[in-house]
């Protein structure tokens, strides 16, 4: 890939990969450290990165040097309960206070899961991408992105039903199943 394509790609992809980070950092100044690592890294192998590939290859650092930092931190691969540094995560902008609360109940719910879960979740809903650029980026094959993906949103799904009903968002909302519990989801 030719070094004159560092700049532009740099200016397309940096806000990107930087709420990536922050979604498995959870701490701004730790997603903006490891976003210069993750592009100097990129700078000195540019000349062995495909033009196809770059992005994928991006990501993929991204996430290494994400995981290595944390290990540095001696965290435990858990998401914090820290929600604060979410406010710099770029997102369509709704006024609608109902979408408000759903997205805060889903970030929440986010931030429980597990973290394999939770990236695969922020790289096909957030970052939209498809199956195989997240199989591509993380190292594995597109039948394990399917299945993982399938458990994370059970996972997910379970989450934000038990927070619900902890906070009592369902009181005399919804309809009972037959077993007399709410039923949210179809």
């Amino acid at each position: 890939m030719d070094r004159n394509k560092f700049e532009d790609i740099l200016r397309s992809e940096n806000k990107k990969i930087f709420n990536y980070l922050l979604k498995i950092s959870r701490n701004k100044e730790d997603a903006e450290d490891i976003l210069q690592e993750t592009f100097l890294a990129f700078y000195k192998k540019m000349d062995v990165v495909g033009d196809e590939t770059y992005i994928s290859y991006l990501y993929r650092t991204a996430h290494n040097k994400a995981l290595n930092h944390i290990k540095k931190k001696n965290r435990n691969n858990k998401f914090s309960s820290n929600y604060s540094d979410m406010d710099y995560i770029a997102e369509e902008k709704n006024d609608s206070e109902p979408d408000v609360q759903k997205s805060i109940s889903v970030k929440k719910a986010l931030a429980k899961l597990p973290e394999k879960y939770a990236i695969l979740l922020e790289l096909q809903f957030y970052q939209k991408k498809s199956y195989k650029e997240i199989a591509d980026m993380l190292e594995m094959s597109v039948g394990a992105v399917d299945s993982k993906l399938v458990r994370a949103k059970k996972k997910l799904k379970k989450i934000i039903m038990q927070d619900s009903r902890q906070n009592g968002v369902f009181k005399d909302r919804g309809e009972k199943n037959e077993k007399g519990t709410m039923q949210i989801f179809g």
